[in-house]
């Protein structure tokens, strides 16, 4: 499906999404990349399919699907350039943290349908997860044709906008979680005698083999959990240290803190990012 699609903002995020459009097999993809530290384009630009914008007025005129990558507190000024360009032909889709549809709306005015979208890095690999939310009045033809875009970047869900601050938790903040679980799992190993380099490899490489064994099976995780815990055996013996540190328990409760202050963030006075 051929399709221009108009990138402000080329920092991390931003040129994760990036990359992972440029993995996709369609040919007549384009991208107009506009980033106001401009030598952040420049690094990208060298890839095929991107065009680099010298303005936010003119990644508005050349592109119909507009991705607003910024931080929260730049999200006004960018909406404020945007909104004398945008028509009803254009799509604005926003990944700014705690920034609602309505502010979506009164920043970007009547015209143009509008989306928030909760990615994680997992994109730049066609691995992520995205959440997107959309007003009622969005017709079923317009998401239809943003979940396609997407697609390509990983698992695509349309959700309610109440649940973003869930997806923070569940699909953002759990990269950081699991990296500290992996980082823990390769000190033990070093300790008991393995080399660094062979430990991470090691540690890393089972993490993706269970990523891909948990993607194709439809039951909970404890199952294959229970698969490999023999009676007596080292599995079970290591599994009871982690039971006696109540590391479940330390798992749910950061899903529940990096909620509550994902929900927090959206409170007057409060510093967003």
């Amino acid at each position: 499906m051929a399709a221009t699609i108009g990138v402000i903002g080329a920092g991390n995020m931003g040129a994760a999404l990036i990359r992972g459009w440029l993995r996709s097999v369609d040919p007549d993809l384009s991208l107009v990349v506009y980033d106001v530290a401009h030598e952040r384009v420049q690094e990208l630009a060298c890839e095929e399919c991107i065009t680099p914008a010298s303005s936010v007025e003119e990644v508005v005129s050349l592109s119909r699907l507009l991705v607003v990558v910024v931080k929260p507190k730049d999200t006004s000024a960018v909406f404020a350039q945007m909104r004398p360009t945008l028509t009803k032909d254009n799509i604005v889709v926003s990944s700014a943290a705690g920034i609602t549809l309505n502010s979506i709306r009164d920043g970007v005015g009547p015209e143009p349908p509008v989306f928030r979208l909760m990615p994680n890095l997992g994109v730049e690999m066609g691995e992520g997860v995205l959440a997107l939310s959309t007003e009622s009045r969005t017709e079923q033809r317009i998401i239809d044709e943003v979940m396609a875009l997407f697609e390509p970047l990983g698992v695509v869900e349309v959700l309610g906008e109440e649940m973003f601050d869930a997806v923070t938790a569940a699909s953002g903040s759990s990269i950081a979680f699991l990296a500290l679980a992996l980082e823990g799992m390769e000190d033990g190993a070093v300790k008991v005698g393995m080399p660094r380099a062979t430990a991470r490899a090691f540690v890393r490489q089972t993490a993706l083999g269970t990523a891909l064994l948990l993607q194709r099976y439809a039951g909970s995780a404890a199952d294959i959990k229970d698969q490999v815990s023999s009676p007596g055996g080292t599995t079970i013996a290591g599994l009871a240290v982690l039971e006696d540190m109540a590391v479940r328990s330390a798992f749910l409760r950061a899903i529940e803190a990096a909620t509550e202050r994902s929900r927090g963030m959206r409170n007057p006075g409060t510093s967003r990012e």
